[in-house]
């Protein structure tokens, strides 16, 4: 069986690199990508089938780049679970066709069962 091949978009290396090797450790394939202007060309380029994204990224906004995402054909069908520590953030990203939505700080028990719902695995 294939890897479940999984995109972690955060302009905070850290937390990236602390989600890649979490999820690495359970399995996933996992690639951690910090350039919220190039997104939509890795994701061109290479196929995930699920996508972790801050929303609060430097320089641009996740939750515009979430709206684009899912207004994609090509794209819109990855499920995308947004992160943020933002107190209204839930509402916000899911508004903007987030499939779920993790508030920071985080546990990997949390982020494991988010990423079982959106992709149905049981």
């Amino acid at each position: 069986m294939e890897k479940i091949k999984i995109l972690i978009l955060d302009d905070d290396f850290d937390i990236g690199m602390m989600m890649k090797m979490m999820l690495k450790f359970k399995g996933y394939d996992v690639s951690v990508f910090t350039n919220p202007y190039s997104i939509e060309e890795e994701i061109n380029n290479h196929h995930y089938d699920l996508i972790f994204m801050d929303m609060l990224l430097s320089g641009r906004n996740g939750i515009d780049i979430c709206e684009a995402l899912k207004k994609n054909p090509a794209m819109a069908s990855i499920p995308l679970i947004m992160i943020s520590a933002h107190p209204d953030a839930r509402q916000i990203c899911l508004n903007a066709g987030a499939n779920d939505f993790i508030a920071k700080p985080f546990e990997l028990k949390e982020v494991l069962s988010k990423l079982n719902g959106v992709l149905k695995i049981v």
